[in-house]
């Protein structure tokens, strides 16, 4: 077996012991993007119990080629990985759940944002993942549960649509998130109290305006 071999199948287990699959691991799509000096590689991946994937086309458990149904032929994931301009690994391996991509922000916005998203039945949890590109690669946070367009439209947007980060009359840079402190937790998420907190940024790190009731209408601060 030669050292190509060997590193692709170094890469399938660790993979598998980082990513949740009760049958096989296939790597299907792959998207590279340059920021500053490092490239950022966002992979999809697909589980199945049956059948396989051949040159991005799936054969079912008979040698059909066919469009696979999600949750029935194979459930789909992504992860992520950093790499430098010498294509060494800085960042091995990024957990994205049923969505990974990199964010749109505001123009002049200094941090590489990624976001993580996980779906689920009665709760969708996304999360924004940020990085310094200059002088080096450097975490500088993690944002759990930005406000939603559901949540900031009252109840007429989508919940799978983060609604982001946006400017002040200053032209700060301001997210807004919920979160959990000052309140019980409850059994569930739909039991569950929220309150409001805005995050600014300053000096390349994101600071807590103060935490708030959640309100009934909705509106960013300016």
């Amino acid at each position: 077996m030669n050292n190509q071999t060997d590193d692709l199948k170094r890469d399938e287990i660790n993979l598998s012991t980082k990513i949740s699959c009760g049958g096989t691991l296939w790597n299907i799509q792959e998207d590279t993007t340059l920021i500053d000096n490092y490239q950022v590689i966002i992979t999809k991946h697909a589980c199945t119990k049956g059948g396989e994937f051949i040159e991005g086309q799936f054969y079912d458990e008979y040698g059909k080629p066919t469009t696979p149904i999600e949750h029935w032929h194979a459930d789909y994931s992504y992860s992520g990985q950093i790499t430098d301009s010498a294509n060494n690994v800085v960042i091995d391996f990024i957990g994205g759940g049923d969505e990974l991509s990199i964010v749109d922000t505001p123009e002049r916005f200094p941090l590489l944002t990624i976001l993580s998203s996980f779906y689920g039945a009665s709760n969708n949890s996304h999360t924004y993942l940020l990085y310094s590109t200059s002088p080096v690669l450097k975490k500088i946070t993690e944002i759990t549960q930005p406000l939603n367009m559901y949540q900031v439209t009252n109840g007429n947007g989508t919940e799978r649509e983060v609604d982001g980060f946006y400017q002040d009359s200053d032209g700060n840079f301001l997210i807004d998130r919920l979160t959990t402190e000052g309140t019980e937790l409850g059994k569930s998420n739909a039991s569950q109290d929220w309150r409001l907190e805005t995050l600014k940024l300053v000096d390349g790190k994101m600071v807590s305006m103060g935490i708030r009731d959640y309100p009934e209408s909705y509106t960013r601060l300016n």
